[in-house]
């Protein structure tokens, strides 16, 4: 007996996209539900929908390959950061919650007030860039409600900076590091940028200094 036409089965999904945290086991049962509709009676909208329910994607598009599959184009969202609540942010700043990563624990963390991600992520790049100079990964961006921000390293450093000159304090203290510094750059716990004209330093031995520095003017 031939089916209906409604009742057409569907015998193939095609699934495209590069995928890394989600397996086609997983889209596959987001689409069984709806299969039983048939070829012609799926209603593609809330297949989307339905798929989009599963962590990690950024978008989904479904359409019907004649004469009986299904094409599923799946883009999942690239993590840039982690959240400090759990969450995740993606490399166009969306927070998501997805479960856990294979490689979330390799991610930094970025910690502020509610609603402020979006801005924190394009900060935490421009303070990464800053940073170039002294070779160092930032392993923790901080902010709060005061105007004092607080940068974590890789190497355990701890820099404290101001609000309102944050990028530029950062930059300073970068280019003049290295050569101030030199080997002994490892050794230090922690910088306060939180001067006009210098910066102090505590050691991990927990000496403390003031150390001035000057830019010239031809400098940005």
């Amino acid at each position: 007996m031939m089916p209906t036409l409604s009742r057409v089965p569907i015998s193939h999904i095609r699934v495209v996209g590069e995928l890394r945290e989600i397996n086609e086991v997983s889209l596959q049962k987001a689409i069984s539900v709806h299969s039983v509709k048939g070829f012609f009676g799926l209603d593609l909208v809330a297949v989307r929908e339905d798929i989009l329910k599963l962590p990690w994607l950024k978008s989904v598009s479904v359409r019907r390959i004649w004469p009986r599959g299904l094409r599923v184009i799946a883009v999942e969202h690239k993590a840039e950061a982690r959240w400090h609540d759990g969450g995740f942010l993606a490399a166009d700043g969306t927070l998501f919650y997805p479960s856990a990563s294979r490689y979330s624990a390799n991610l930094p963390i970025l910690k502020g007030t509610v609603g402020i991600h979006t801005e924190m992520l394009w900060q935490f790049r421009e303070l990464r860039q800053a940073l170039r100079p002294i070779k160092r990964q930032i392993w923790k961006f901080i902010r709060t409600k005061r105007p004092v921000w607080r940068v974590e390293l890789d190497d355990g450093l701890v820099i404290v900076f101001e609000k309102r000159n944050s990028i530029a304090a950062i930059k300073k203290f970068a280019k003049t590091a290295a050569a101030l510094f030199g080997k002994r750059l490892g050794n230090l716990s922690r910088v306060d940028l939180r001067y006009a004209n210098g910066f102090s330093v505590r050691w991990r031995q927990n000496v403390s200094s003031l150390v001035s520095y000057r830019v010239n003017s031809s400098e940005k």
